[in-house]
């Protein structure tokens, strides 16, 4: 005779109900606890930020508009030149100093430049010289043999300030219109000077 199977138990099966909440609480844990870590390692540094340096203070446009206007006193005492009375040729106005090098190696060619340009229409180099005086000027151009150039004197620097002038040498070229066409910061070569004359008297 079989014998009956004996009935369950109410509370047998609790201990499933009990344990499956507690399993599925310490999987979560671990699930969150790898997810932390695991995303800690997948940040990645963020790339530095290029920051441009701070303009410099905003100047009267010169580039591509009409030359700024002056009159200085020349080196030798006789006059002043002006910008507007040579309309008509093509100038490179030069900002230069003594204690400036590069300036210095560009003297001998400007000389050269100047005699090879005697005519009145020709092309002429004006070399401003930037806040000396003549006491200064005149016995170092004597010892390097500088006799034949256009030198100005803008003893209180308000010329080349007008022009933007932050660095020695500094050339604009200057169309026959009276237009500024071009700055040259650093030394200027003869094959410079010849390249621009050729291409604005093209244009």
């Amino acid at each position: 005779m079989t014998l009956p199977s004996p009935a369950p138990k109410r509370g047998s099966n609790l201990w499933i109900f009990l344990i499956i909440p507690a399993l599925g609480i310490i999987a979560a844990v671990i699930v969150l606890s790898s997810a932390n870590s695991g995303g800690s390692a997948a940040v990645e540094t963020p790339a530095p930020v290029e920051v441009t340096p701070a303009a410099r203070a905003t100047l009267p446009q010169v580039i591509d508009a009409p030359v700024i206007d002056f009159s200085l006193p020349k080196l030798t005492g006789d006059g002043t030149i002006s910008l507007t009375s040579l309309e008509g040729r093509i100038v490179f106005l030069n900002f230069w100093a003594t204690w400036c090098a590069p300036c210095e190696r560009e003297l001998p060619t400007f000389q050269q430049f100047t005699r090879d340009h005697a005519a009145p229409d020709d092309p002429i180099i004006l070399t401003v010289n930037y806040g000396q005086d003549a006491e200064t000027i005149v016995p170092y151009l004597e010892g390097l043999g500088i006799t034949d150039l256009n030198v100005l004197l803008d003893v209180t620097q308000e010329v080349s300030d007008s022009y933007g002038v932050f660095n020695l040498p500094t050339t604009f070229v200057i169309d026959q219109r009276g237009i500024v066409r071009s700055p040259v910061y650093g030394e200027m070569t003869r094959e410079l000077l010849d390249s621009y004359i050729a291409e604005l008297e093209q244009s």
